[in-house]
């Protein structure tokens, strides 16, 4: 069975080149070889090469001169014309011996997770292996404590959503200045969501404790992909999952 890891994440967030940049680290550290496999079919540049490739089968851009639609129609087009080939993606990817199976979303999360792309790839794709989600933000939306509280709660949605364990990391760690307590002292972030007042903050406190409930108050990465900060705690994290016998709090 392989170790399959999907990128996540807005757009601008940095899935592609942390994909690429995990992949380069997993080889050079831990000798060990991984299969990428693209699934954005808008895609026009890719600092890896693909071994398994969406825009074999479809692309945004024919997709627009076939179904003469916009570029929004196309993409939601292109993921379900996508959904069809996912038999196909599965067997090529099952051919490859790699142990990690490096998975780039599209570009527009939604595409992915609120379209049936997303469940449709994770109920195919439960026969190769175990599935993890890597949610990634970008330091400029972690500036408070109430928005390192929605990358929590994101990585809990893609977790009801795709019925997968999911890691939220924050990307580009190396070009913002921010409070990285924040993202790494639990009982700093409830001290700075208790010192504000509001219904945002009295929420954001109860989605701590409903995290800490079912133990899903998973420690948060500061990652660059361009410096390789944060690559080794997130394989760490990944075998914690994979092997079972991790902690994550």
């Amino acid at each position: 069975m392989k170790n399959i890891v999907v990128f996540l994440g807005p757009a601008g967030s940095g899935k592609t080149s942390l994909t690429a940049a995990f992949g380069r680290w997993l080889k050079a550290k831990m000798l060990i070889p991984s299969t990428y496999v693209n699934l954005d079919p808008g895609v026009e540049y890719l600092p890896y090469r693909p071994d398994v490739d969406v825009r074999d089968y479809v692309t945004v851009e024919k997709v627009m001169q076939d179904y003469k639609l916009g570029p929004n129609g196309a993409l939601l087009k292109s993921a379900e014309i996508a959904c069809k080939h996912l038999p196909e993606i599965r067997e090529k990817v099952e051919k490859y011996p790699s142990p990690y199976v490096l998975v780039d979303t599209p570009g527009q999360m939604e595409l992915f997770l609120y379209r049936d792309f997303g469940p449709r790839f994770v109920e195919e794709f439960r026969e190769v292996g175990y599935i993890i989600g890597v949610v990634i933000l970008d330091p400029t939306l972690v500036a408070k404590a109430h928005d390192v509280v929605s990358l929590k709660l994101q990585a809990m949605i893609v977790s009801l959503r795709l019925g997968i364990d999911a890691i939220p990391v924050v990307n580009k760690a190396d070009a913002q200045t921010f409070n990285p307590r924040l993202l790494t002292d639990a009982a700093y972030l409830r001290e700075q969501l208790a010192g504000t007042k509001g219904l945002s903050s009295e929420i954001s406190e109860r989605i701590l404790e409903l995290l800490d409930e079912y133990r899903l108050a998973i420690r948060i990465p500061l990652i660059s992909s361009i410096t390789g900060q944060g690559l080794e705690e997130l394989y760490d994290l990944l075998h914690e999952i994979f092997c079972a016998c991790g902690d994550l709090t």
